[in-house]
């Protein structure tokens, strides 16, 4: 959605295959090598990951049902009162790139992004609808 990933990728798959029953496996020679350009060992980058991961992890925490506006209203609001001291922190410690400041940074993203999801998901019936789509293969797309 825009900027944001929709699903729960990998992790979506896996669990899939796992309750399929099917196998999934680990090969321990297999090598795999990543080019990653300098835009993307920016603080910047890294807060947007989180967010994409916060996103991804509503996405995976509703897709079997949604509730009522209203508890994912309560939802929302448990997430940003647990962290609203860590959102204060991420704001004071922007741009910092030291261990503790990147960790504040990442986690205000994440959280952030549940509690930006959950609004969405309360007032956009498009994202309802796509977030209880069981079969993105074989389902008409309207």
């Amino acid at each position: 959605m825009g900027d944001l990933y929709f699903g729960d990728g990998e992790v979506g798959l896996y669990q899939k295959l796992w309750q399929r029953k099917m196998l999934i496996g680990y090969v321990p020679e297999a090598l795999m090598y990543h080019y990653i350009p300098p835009q993307r060992m920016t603080v910047k980058y890294f807060c947007r990951r989180m967010a994409n991961e916060g996103a991804a992890d509503m996405y995976t925490h509703y897709h079997p049902g949604i509730p009522d506006r209203l508890r994912l209203f309560m939802h929302a609001a448990a997430i940003a009162a647990k962290n609203s001291k860590c959102w204060l922190g991420a704001l004071l410690l922007r741009g910092r790139t030291d261990r503790r400041s990147m960790d504040v940074q990442m986690h205000a993203a994440r959280t952030q992004a549940q509690v930006r999801y959950l609004i969405r998901l309360m007032v956009d019936n498009e994202l309802r609808r796509l977030v209880l789509r069981k079969d993105w293969l074989n389902e008409v797309h309207t």
